[in-house]
């Protein structure tokens, strides 16, 4: 693979390694990037450029921004840019979609799911929740099954789910599936359309500010 690079923010003959260095410049060698991703030089920049704006007086209202922040995520998760909502949390989506299960309806996650995925469903406090291995999420879908929540990289340890199996199963039996990408999006390919919901904050391997 050639490492040359060219583009709007590179030279003819930039390589890979360059435009990161450029981009990138912790003080010490920074290995937590799935906790909290190193911001780019060029968020920081924009970030300073509109918190400088406010206190000028002269505030922008970033709609500009946020539509090409949701262009920019369908891309990466292959839907179109009008199905990409933006949003502050997964857990705030988590809670609309409990919302929107009927009373009693099953919803099966993973065992020590993340907090954000599983947590809004267990404050219904009318829904059946049932936690399996994730390597049985597939095998455990079962005909009353409404829902299927799970993230698709463990936050815990980073095992990665059978997204395509716990799809199929969903779909054999009926139920919707939720699967949170916030430890995936950015370096494990996503097709979101595959799911019937995608949640995912953007802090970690999406490089943007907490709050996206």
């Amino acid at each position: 693979m050639d490492e040359r690079c060219s583009g709007p923010h590179s030279g003819p003959m930039e390589t890979f390694e360059s435009l990161v260095r450029a981009e990138f410049a912790p003080k010490n060698t920074y290995l937590n990037t799935a906790s909290c991703g190193l911001l780019p030089a060029r968020t920081v920049e924009a970030m300073r450029v509109a918190v400088e704006s406010v206190a000028d007086g002269r505030p922008s209202d970033m709609f500009d921004d946020v539509e090409a922040a949701r262009a920019a995520f369908a891309r990466l998760a292959g839907v179109p840019a009008g199905r990409v909502a933006a949003g502050a949390s997964v857990a705030v989506y988590s809670g609309l979609i409990a919302a929107s299960l009927p009373p009693g309806a099953e919803v099966l996650t993973a065992e020590d799911d993340f907090s954000s995925v599983v947590n809004p469903f267990h404050v219904r406090g009318d829904l059946k929740l049932r936690a399996v291995p994730l390597e049985r999420i597939a095998e455990s879908v079962r005909p009353g099954t409404a829902l299927v929540a799970v993230s698709a990289a463990q936050s815990a340890d980073g095992r990665i789910a059978d997204l395509a199996g716990i799809a199929r199963a969903a779909r054999a039996h009926g139920a919707r599936t939720y699967v949170d990408v916030s430890q995936a999006a950015g370096w494990l390919p996503i097709q979101a359309d595959a799911y019937d919901f995608v949640s995912s904050v953007a802090f970690k391997w999406l490089v943007c500010p907490r709050g996206v």
